[in-house]
């Protein structure tokens, strides 16, 4: 193992002694490295060095847990070896397998066994499987809200007829089953609910005495504060300029006097509040010719109307009296307690059926576990000082992702946290739906003391060297967060604790991380197209294989080395959505990309067949897993067979049924004895042992090989028994803890990475979430311009753990709901958190890359869209001004035009070529002052001037290499060059089968079969036309298009000197694309110092190892003798093709070849 040398931040968090300890670690930085070597340090040195079975080290997932261990045993390991004399080394390596490293819930199974007694509870209890949990909550519901509709006690009326109306109980049964899920985050989760309800009997008199009236009223002063500000910015630079400050500046003075004026209401009251809006926004006074700035005028009528919309939005939510909303709140509380009541029924039904089963759940092992080491007021029993007297030091892993009852659980068992190392980094806090609370981090992240402090004093070290991303990312990570990030959106500020540092140098230089924007041609600005996600997947491709192809290099140790496909990964927000499109599009560009479920490698079916019957072996009375096994292509029983199955037994499981059925169906027989047999084996075999007897039994490998995706099927079969003997490893042992390890990674979003990971293969796709832990040489963020998905807000009744529960009013006599003033306030911070963790979902999407980072999105009109984002962009955008916006792909824009484009380049796609468009976001100039200081104009001098560069007006910006044909012409001086796009016209389709192919569109044909055709495989004329029409059938081609293609022609080409050639080269390169800006005058004699953007497509270039060769196919129909005389009009062309790819790859370009396919020749220029 290699040296470690920390850097000073590091040492400190490794050494630091002497009390509580928060690490806020930052993406890369080197977290799980100090956590180990701080442990290595307890253990080696000192007057008393400890023994690892004196910690307790705590991660959040199983797969966490084994590789922090293994990671463990390594270092010990190694260290034994390197000291073969030490007693101490090798005992404690011996100790690793029974350290207490494992996830907070073994931590609480294995505590509940030790102190059942205490706990109440039987010590031989078993974790409920979700099919079993899942039928005991449907039992338990039915049972509690049975007994709520026999009493018929009014507040349960007025809730079943209310919030929880619909045609049948489902309504209602979500919400109790919603809010039992959530208020598993809190330790005690009745006195939660009974808190909740002296809330709703509210004796406040004004709605801002109640805390969900000072949550909306703060919010609203912030807002209309921040609105006043830009207005009084706006004014200052209205001001110096006389027409638009007399046409403007009174409108936006009052309306800036009427921002503050409420805002300072807001602290009076909620009616105070009511009475100082609306907002007032005078007309505008006449501007003529668009004033002396035009652009100042146009952002400062841009801002006027963003704040109308906000100031609408604002005055809806004060539309009502404070005496109204609280007479409402009042209203809603019966139905709110007995909501409450029914969730507590519930939760005790729910324990009792548990209990008599001997069953826990997770949440039971917290709770019981909480309940077990603290007293009601939160301070440690005896059990939690008897429990810490046994660890120098509790260590905890991804702490941003703890929830209430976990951080209590865990500093009940650190000596009231005395002796506690936490380590995290709340950046990457994305787990909120899963209970987690980044505020507890933070609150530690904003309160403590840096170290080193005196003993007992709580401390934190900052970790912010990344030894993952090259400088480039790090740069673009900061300067993106450092516009968006702050505590009203991100709830942390992004300031010079949080910015990233890049702690490697890599060699060579890449270009700065890009965001793209793919217009969607015809679509309306707030559409969402059917065909959003593959126009943009399609031009990711095309920027993937010009990546590829163009031969861009990426660091492998201090030397560099060509990208390769599966450097490449694309992350998604959504990719249960957007993935299986990415993975077509990918593929039919011809992007070789990851086989795959757009779930990952759980969801693979021959992954999920083999984890079911592992399920069986351990417990066979499980309906799910034994059902789709019996599915499976393993034993292919029917739908109808398994109705028939099911129908021997109606009221037993189906493992039950099936015992029945055995009696008359030899099927069924056989299952049972293989199941049987297997069962046995599992008993006297290790794991890994049984997978692979299960593999070679039931011929597992073969069958995968019959099926479509064979070689991956088998792959993903192999990686499963890896994983089994790499579980081994780690000291634990049996199937039941195996598959709660597997649970728990796919809870997680913690697949294995797969498939391979050396830069050789496939473009891996996967969500963010998945992403988190991982780094990849290349990555595509796609997707963003989706929209935030706020349906979680849309609930009958919502729930935060501060403010608690936020119901609808519901006026039965008017037939109407609305908002209560606690749904607003709820929904108010609901949303905030929302997108705080959408923020934090990017920040983790960003920081996996090591070396190139693109993002992309697909909008209507990309230009339209940053025209209206520019006025709120700036270097440190206000949260008001982004909590408004609708997807991350805005907010980059405006970060990206904040910043300047200096750390993230913005460009618009579109290019069929993947050559993106570069936006270089306007500078801002000083307003240009008039009256007075006007400069006087010298008239003679201004029209005696002349233009500079007058030569430039004639010159194309874009000139494509086939152009320069007819500049080789004799009329080439005055032959127009147009774009690219107006010189080709598309014909209506309703014509295009009625016709046959232009002489071009069978070029074009020829050239896309040479791109994909395998030369070597063109032995014949029918093999060759076999092959273009495998082109076809693929799509690839057109029918028409492939009946075009002179497949005798290609053979001949392919058996020619040329053809064998190519077909030997160690590197081919083919339709290779280019984009490279080059001196005017090489083409244009006269236009000296001016640039031009030359584009082309290489049809074929050769990579040998002592230079470079250049093939030029042309479908021109010429005799043999013709051939020479014709080729020199393509001189200029392949000149130009040469100098593009000697640029571009830094080798000589030894030949420069004419291909004529029509007539078999080759010519060489």
């Amino acid at each position: 193992m290699a040296e470690f040398k920390p850097t000073p931040s590091q040492k400190l968090a490794i050494e630091d002694r002497g009390g509580e300890l928060l690490v806020s670690a930052a993406a890369g930085s080197g977290k799980t490295r100090v956590l180990t070597e701080r442990l290595m340090r307890w253990i080696t040195e000192g007057d008393a060095p400890r023994s690892i079975d004196n910690f307790l080290i705590i991660t959040f997932s199983t797969a966490a847990a084994a590789e922090l261990r293994s990671r463990i045993s390594e270092e010990l390991s190694a260290r034994a070896a390197a000291d073969p004399g030490s007693k101490r080394l090798r005992r404690e390596s011996a100790l690793v397998r029974r350290a207490q490293i494992g996830t907070i819930h073994s931590f609480c199974s294995a505590l509940l066994r030790e102190y059942a007694g205490r706990a109440g509870i039987a010590p031989d209890f078993a974790i409920a499987d979700e099919d079993r949990a899942r039928e005991l909550r449907r039992l338990s519901l039915e049972t509690v809200l049975e007994a709520a509709y026999a009493e018929a006690e009014p507040g349960f009326i007025q809730l079943a007829d209310t919030v929880g109306a619909g045609t049948d109980d489902r309504r209602l049964e979500s919400l109790v089953l919603e809010l039992h899920g959530k208020l598993q985050s809190h330790a005690r989760p009745g006195d939660w609910a009974a808190r909740q309800s002296e809330l709703f009997e509210t004796g406040a008199e004004d709605a801002a005495d109640t805390p969900w009236g000072r949550e909306l009223l703060e919010s609203a002063a912030d807002e209309l504060l921040w609105w006043a500000g830009e207005f009084d910015e706006l004014v200052r630079s209205l001001a110096g300029f006389e027409k638009m400050g007399k046409a403007y500046v009174p409108s936006f003075s009052e309306t800036a006097s009427s921002l503050r004026g409420a805002a300072k209401r807001a602290a009076e009251g909620w009616d105070a509040l009511r009475e100082a809006l609306p907002i007032a926004f005078p007309r505008l006074g006449t501007l003529r010719g668009g004033g002396e700035d035009p652009e100042l005028a146009e952002r400062a009528k841009a801002r006027r109307e963003a704040c109308k919309k906000a100031a609408k939005r604002l005055e809806k939510g004060f539309t009502l009296p404070s005496a109204q909303l609280l007479r409402d709140m009042r209203a809603t509380a019966p139905a709110m307690r007995a909501l409450l009541k029914l969730v507590g029924d519930f939760d005790a039904e729910y324990t009792r059926r548990k209990r008599r089963r001997s069953l826990l759940d997770f949440a039971d092992l917290e709770h019981l576990a909480a309940r077990l080491l603290t007293e009601p007021d939160g301070s440690p029993t005896e059990t939690a000082r008897e429990v810490s007297r046994r660890y120098a030091e509790v260590m905890v892993d991804e702490y941003q992702d703890v929830s209430l009852v976990q951080d209590m659980i865990i500093r009940a068992v650190s000596d009231s946290g005395r002796r506690l190392f936490m380590v995290g980094d709340v950046k990457q806090s994305i787990y909120r739906f899963r209970l987690a609370d980044p505020t507890i981090f933070l609150k530690k992240y904003e309160s403590y003391a840096d170290a080193p402090q005196p003993e007992g004093v709580p401390r934190r070290v900052f970790l912010r060297e990344s030894f993952r991303s090259r400088g480039e990312v790090v740069d673009a990570v900061n300067a993106v967060f450092g516009c968006l990030m702050s505590k009203g959106l991100g709830e942390m500020e992004y300031d010079e604790r949080a910015r990233l540092r890049a702690g490697l140098e890599y060699p060579g230089v890449v270009p700065v991380p890009e965001l793209v924007a793919v217009p969607l041609p015809g679509a309306d600005e707030d559409e969402e197209r059917p065909d959003k996600i593959e126009v943009e997947a399609a031009y990711a491709a095309r920027m993937m294989r010009r990546l590829v192809e163009t031969g861009a290099k990426i660091s492998e140790g201090s030397a560099l080395r060509p990208l390769g496909y599966g450097d490449i990964a694309v992350l998604l927000r959504s990719v249960n959505v957007s993935g299986p499109v990415w993975r077509r599009v990918l593929a039919r560009e011809g992007v070789p990309v990851e086989a795959g479920q757009s779930g990952g490698f759980f969801e693979a079916p021959e992954v999920a067949v083999i984890i079911s019957l592992l399920a069986i072996i351990d417990n066979p009375r499980q309906d799910v897993a034994l059902i789709s096994v019996l599915r499976s292509e393993l034993f292919g029983f029917t739908n109808d067979e398994l109705t028939e199955i099911r129908l021997m037994s109606g009221e037993g499981d189906f493992y039950a049924a099936l015992s029945a059925r055995a009696e008359v169906s030899e099927k069924a027989r056989a299952f049972l004895d293989t199941l049987a047999r297997l069962r046995d084996f599992a008993r006297d075999s290790e794991l890994a042992t049984l997978i692979w007897e299960i593999y070679e039994s039931l011929g597992c490998m073969a069958l995968c090989s019959a099926m479509r995706d064979g070689e991956g099927r088998r792959a993903r079969l192999l990686r499963l028994f890896e994983l089994a003997r790499s579980f081994e490893t780690t000291g634990w042992r049996g199937l039941r803890r195996f598959l709660d390890w597997l649970r728990s990674m796919r809870e997680r979003g913690e697949e294995p990475a797969f498939p391979d990971e050396d830069g050789g293969g496939a473009v891996r796709i996967m969500s963010i979430h998945r992403s988190k832990g991982l780094e990849f040489p290349v990555v595509f963020i796609g997707d963003t311009a989706r929209q935030f998905n706020r349906s979680d807000l849309r609930g009958s009744v919502l729930v935060h753990p501060e403010l608690g529960l936020g119901p609808k009013f519901t006026d039965a006599a008017r037939g109407i709901e609305y908002p209560t003033l606690a749904r607003r306030a709820v929904a108010n911070r609901l949303e905030r958190e929302l997108l705080s963790e959408e923020l934090r979902l990017l920040y983790v999407a960003m920081t996996r890359a090591r070396e190139r980072l693109f993002i992309t999105c697909a909008m209507a009109d990309p230009q339209k869209t940053m025209d209206k984002l520019a006025p709120a962009a700036q270097e440190h955008i206000p949260a008001q001004a982004l909590l408004p916006m609708r997807s991350m792909a805005e907010w980059l824009i405006c970060a990206a035009l904040g910043t300047g484009g200096r750390a993230l380049t913005l460009s618009i796609g579109g290019d069929e070529e993947g050559v993106p468009r570069r936006v270089t976001p306007a500078a801002q100039p000083e307003p240009e002052r008039t009256g007075e200081e006007a400069v006087p104009v010298d008239f003679d001098a201004l029209f005696a001037w002349r233009y500079p560069h007058a030569g430039a007006e004639t010159l194309p910006s874009k000139l494509t290499a086939t152009e320069l044909k007819s500049l080789a012409e004799p009329d080439a001086e005055s032959a127009e060059l147009l774009p690219r796009a107006a010189r080709t016209f598309r014909r209506p389709d309703i014509a295009l089968a009625a016709r046959r192919l232009t002489a071009a569109e069978r070029g074009t044909a020829t050239h896309l079969a040479l791109r994909y055709l395998e030369l070597g495989a063109l032995t014949t004329p029918e093999a060759a036309r076999e092959a273009v029409d495998r082109l076809a059938a693929a799509g690839k081609l057109s029918a028409r298009e492939a009946a075009a293609v002179d497949a005798a022609g290609l053979c001949r080409f392919a058996l020619s000197p040329l053809g064998r050639r190519i077909t030997a080269a160690p590197r081919v390169l083919r339709e290779f694309p280019f984009a490279l800006l080059c001196p005017a005058e090489r083409f244009f004699p006269g236009a000296q110092g001016e640039e031009l953007l030359l584009q082309g497509v290489v049809d074929c270039c050769l990579i040998e190892p002592d230079g470079a060769v250049i093939v030029d196919y042309k479908t021109d129909r010429i005799a043999p003798e013709a051939a020479p005389e014709r080729a020199k009009r393509y001189a200029a062309q392949l000149e130009t093709y040469a100098w593009a790819v000697s640029r571009i790859t830094g080798l000589a370009v030894k030949a420069k070849i004419v291909y004529f396919l029509q007539p078999g020749e080759a010519v060489e220029l």
